[in-house]
């Protein structure tokens, strides 16, 4: 009797595997999107999975900047080094201006328009200084009334001043 339980164990497991792929499937096309919903910008293709399962955005909850309304949406990057991230944003946002930083052992950039009302920051994987790591996530981002310049050079630095 427990050569037969055995037995039936992987079969059971391959089972219960299929039916999950055939539920993954039956549930429909996964979306995928090419702009982000709230600032309409450009949308990184790695920000689908190699599986394909959509890239709808993580909405974070709104807060506040400087006294500016501020929202925003998280994406995870899948499979893209930093400097093929970065490269593929500075031609996918003209006029957008950019400004670097290395915080927390990451490498963090934000690309950002003149009137600072948008902007996309894009965060490596934990790293040294000069390290081209994986990028790790996008977060793009709504300011009402825009920020100053300063405040976004600051804010990529981790620091919040408001001048």
């Amino acid at each position: 009797m427990a050569g037969a339980e055995l037995n039936m164990k992987p079969s059971l497991i391959l089972a219960n595997a299929l039916v999950f792929c055939f539920v993954v499937i039956a549930g429909g096309n996964p979306k995928l999107l090419t702009v982000d919903p709230l600032t309409n910008l450009p949308l990184h293709p790695a920000t689908d999975s190699r599986l394909h399962l959509g890239n709808e955005p993580t909405r974070l909850p709104e807060s506040n900047v400087c006294g500016n309304k501020m929202q925003a949406d998280f994406y995870t990057v899948y499979d893209s080094k930093v400097d093929i991230t970065l490269g593929w944003y500075g031609a996918h946002l003209p006029g957008f201006k950019r400004t670097h930083a290395y915080a927390a052992n990451r490498s963090q950039d934000t690309f950002y328009n003149p009137v600072g009302t948008l902007a996309v920051s894009v965060t490596g994987s934990s790293g040294k200084a000069d390290e081209n790591t994986e990028t790790y996530s996008v977060v793009y981002a709504r300011f009402q009334p825009g920020l100053p310049e300063k405040a976004i050079i600051n804010l990529n630095q981790q620091k919040v001043i408001c001048q």
